[in-house]
C-alpha cells in the first residue's frame, strides 16, 4: 500500500460521511419548511427592506448609516413646502411621459397583435421578429439610435430632408413629445406580448355573432374584441404606465439639452451629481411617486377583480378563425413595414454606420470610415472590465433570481402554508417601485447596513448590483414560474409521497425534472434583462463595479462621443442578438414566455 493510500481513503470516507449527513438532512420532514420559508423570507427582505430604509432616510437628519443623527420632517418640508424641487412640474412631466408612452405602446402593440393573430396578414412572421428584436436593445441605446437617425443637427434622416427637400423633422426628439415617442416605441414589444395570448384564447364565435348581426370591423373591435381582452390591455397599460413614471435613461439622454426633467432624473441628480449628495431630500421626493404608483396598483386590482366577466374560454373546442383582409392584405402589410422601417430598422442601421465613422457629420462619408472605435472598445481595459462585470452580474443575477422565484412559486402553488396569497402579492410589489427609486433604496440599504459591521458592508461590490437587479425582475419572472407550475399535476408528487419518498426525493426525481424547461426559460429571461439594466447600476456602482450600461451612458453623457458610444452599443446589441439566437437554437423563445 502506498503512503498516500490511507489519506486518500480517509478523505473519501469523510466525503461520503458528509454526503450521508446532507442526504439525511434533506430527507428530514422539516426540510421543506426550512428551505421554502428561507427562500420566501429572502424575497420578503429583498422587496421590503429597501423601502424601509428609503422611508428612514427621508426622515433622517444625517446620511444613510449615520446613526448619531435624529428624526426630522425637514426633508419633507424642504421638498414639498419650501420649493427645494419643483414637484408639480416633475409630476406633470412624469405623467406626460407615462401616459404618452402608454398611448404609443398600446396603439402600436395592440394593432400588431390583432393583425397577427386574427387576420391573414402576409409576412407577419418576419414582422414579429422585428417587433421582438427590441428585447436586445435597451432604452438608452434606443435613444442613441434615434439621435443618430433623427437628431436635428447630425441625424442622417434629418440632414437628408434638410438638404434635399428643405424641411426639418416634424418632431424634435429632444423635446417632451419626441422623448415620449421614443419611450413609447420602446414599450411596444412588451404591450404586444401582453395582448397576444389573450387574443389567441378569445372565442372567435363572439366576433362572428357580431358580424352576422351587421356590425362592421371597427364596431366589432370596439364592442366585442377589445372589451373581452380588457384584463390583458389593463395589465399592459398598468405596467407601461409604471415603467413610464420611472423612466430614466431615455429622458436623461434626450431631455438634458432642453432641461426636461422627471422624477427619476431629479432623484438621480440629487444623489449622484450633488456635492454633498442630497440623500434625505431625494428619499422624500421619491415617496410621492411611490404613492402615485401604489394608487395605480390598487385601482388596477379593483378594476379587474371580477375576472368572471372576461372568461370566454370554455370546455368546448373551437378553432380561431382569421379575418380575411381581402384586397387590403398587401397594402396593410406595406404600411406596417414602413412603420417598422422608420421606427426600428433605420435607426439601428444608422447607428451602426455612425460607429464606423471617425467623425460623424450627419451623412455617410466613405473617406471617414474606420474601425478605430471598435479597436478602442476591444483594447480599453476599462471597457473590458465593464464587459466582465456585466457577465458576472448577469449570470449571478439570473441564477439567484431563478432559485428565488422557483421557490416562491412552489411555496404559493404547492403548499398549504398560511399567508400564501400575501407572499404572492409581495412578489408583485416591485412593480409599484420605479427602477431609479429602487436603485436609490438599495443604495440606502447598503449604506445603512454597512455601518453595522464590516462583514455586512457590501458597498462597492457587484453583489449590490446583482441583488438590486434581481428585485427589479421578481414580478415578471415569478409570473412565468407561477403560470407554468400549475400545469404540473400534483398527483405525481402525491404518489411518490404515498410510496415513502421524502420531499427532497420528490423534488429531485419528479418536480425539478418536469419543471426544468420553465426553469431554463426563467434563467434565460433574467440573463437577458439583467445585463441590460441601467437604473440599479447607475445608482450603486463604484469605479470597480462599472458595467456596460453605465459606460454607454457615461460615454455619451460626459464625453459626448457619439461615434464611440455607437460602437459600444453595436457590440452590445450584437452580443445580445447572438445570445438570443443561441436561446432559439435551444428552443427558448421569449414569445413563449407570455403565452405558455
Amino acid at each position: 500500500m502506498s503512503s498516500d493510500t490511507v489519506p486518500r481513503s480517509r478523505i473519501r470516507a469523510a466525503v461520503d460521511a458528509l454526503a450521508g449527513l446532507a442526504r439525511r438532512a434533506l430527507d428530514h420532514p422539516a426540510t421543506r419548511g426550512v428551505v421554502l420559508k428561507s427562500l420566501v423570507g429572502a424575497v420578503a427582505l429583498l422587496t421590503l427592506v429597501p423601502l424601509l430604509f428609503l422611508l428612514w432616510t427621508s426622515v433622517w437628519t444625517g446620511y444613510p448609516g449615520q446613526f448619531d443623527a435624529s428624526f426630522t420632517l425637514g426633508n419633507v418640508v424642504a421638498v414639498y413646502l419650501q420649493g427645494a424641487y419643483d414637484v408639480p412640474r416633475l409630476l406633470a412631466h412624469s405623467l406626460f411621459v407615462a401616459v404618452g408612452m402608454t398611448l404609443v405602446a398600446m396603439s402600436l402593440g395592440l394593432t400588431f397583435a390583432w393583425l397577427f393573430v386574427r387576420t391573414n396578414l402576409p409576412t407577419k412572421g418576419a414582422m414579429e421578429l422585428v417587433i421582438l428584436s427590441p428585447y436586445a436593445v435597451p432604452g438608452y441605446i434606443s435613444a442613441i439610435m434615434y439621435i443618430t437617425a433623427y437628431g436635428p443637427e447630425n441625424g442622417l434622416v434629418s440632414t437628408f430632408l434638410a438638404d434635399t427637400v428643405g424641411v426639418g423633422m416634424p418632431i424634435n426628439i429632444y423635446g417632451p413629445v419626441g422623448i415620449t415617442l421614443v419611450v413609447g416605441i420602446n414599450g411596444v414589444t412588451a404591450f404586444y406580448l401582453f395582448t397576444v395570448p389573450a387574443l389567441q384564447n378569445m372565442d372567435p364565435a363572439l366576433e362572428e355573432v357580431s358580424r352576422v348581426h351587421g356590425a362592421g370591423v371597427l364596431q366589432t373591435l370596439r364592442s366585442v374584441s377589445f372589451p373581452l381582452i380588457l384584463p390583458a390591455i389593463l395589465s399592459g397599460a398598468l405596467v407601461t404606465v409604471l415603467r413610464g413614471l420611472g423612466e430614466f435613461s431615455v429622458v436623461e439622454i434626450l431631455g438634458v439639452r432642453e432641461g426636461f426633467e422627471v422624477y427619476a432624473t431629479a432623484i438621480w441628480a440629487a444623489v449622484r451629481q450633488q456635492a454633498p449628495p442630497e440623500y434625505g431630500q431625494s428619499a422624500a421626493l421619491a415617496l410621492s411617486l411611490l404613492l402615485v404608483t401604489g394608487v395605480l396598483m390598487w385601482y388596477y386590482r379593483r378594476l379587474t377583480s371580477r375576472t368572471q366577466d372576461y372568461m370566454t374560454v370554455t370546455g368546448r373546442g373551437y378553432q380561431p378563425k382569421r379575418w380575411d383582409l381581402g384586397k387590403w392584405r398587401w397594402p396593410v402589410a406595406g404600411v406596417l413595414w414602413t412603420v417598422l422601417l422608420v421606427l426600428w430598422i433605420v435607426p439601428l442601421l444608422v447607428m451602426v454606420g455612425v460607429s464606423l465613422h471617425s467623425t460623424w457629420l450627419g451623412q455617410f462619408d466613405p473617406s471617414s470610415l474606420t474601425l478605430a472605435h471598435y479597436a478602442e472598445v476591444v483594447t480599453s481595459q476599462r471597457l473590458q472590465g465593464s464587459f466582465s462585470n456585466s457577465a458576472v452580474v448577469a449570470v449571478s443575477g439570473a441564477t439567484l433570481g431563478t432559485v428565488l422565484v422557483v421557490g416562491l412559486a412552489y411555496y404559493t402553488q404547492r403548499t398549504s402554508y398560511r399567508f400564501r396569497a400575501a407572499v404572492e402579492f409581495l412578489s408583485l410589489t416591485p412593480l409599484a417601485i420605479p427602477g431609479i427609486i429602487l436603485g436609490t433604496s438599495v443604495l440606502f440599504t447598503v449604506l445603512w447596513v454597512g455601518k453595522l459591521h464590516q462583514l455586512v458592508n457590501f458597498y462597492g461590490t457587484l453583489a449590490v448590483i446583482v441583488v438590486g437587479s434581481v428585485v427589479v425582475f421578481i414580478p415578471f419572472s415569478s409570473r412565468i414560474a407561477i403560470g407554468n407550475i400549475v400545469q404540473i399535476h400534483s398527483d405525481l408528487e402525491e404518489s411518490a409521497r404515498v410510496f415513502g419518498a421524502s420531499w427532497a426525493a420528490q423534488m429531485r426525481d419528479i418536480f425539478l425534472p418536469l419543471f426544468k424547461n420553465t426553469t431554463a426559460i426563467i434563467w434565460f429571461y433574467l440573463l437577458v434583462h439583467v445585463v441590460q439594466l441601467l437604473t440599479i447600476p447607475i445608482m450603486t456602482y463604484t469605479s470597480d463595479t462599472r458595467v456596460i450600461p453605465v459606460d454607454i451612458f457615461d460615454i455619451y453623457y460626459q464625453q459626448a462621443n457619439l461615434e464611440l458610444v455607437s460602437a459600444v452599443s453595436t457590440i452590445f446589441i450584437g452580443l445580445m442578438l447572438s445570445l438570443l439566437l443561441v436561446f432559439r437554437l435551444f428552443g427558448v423563445t421569449f414569445y413563449d414566455l407570455n403565452s405558455r
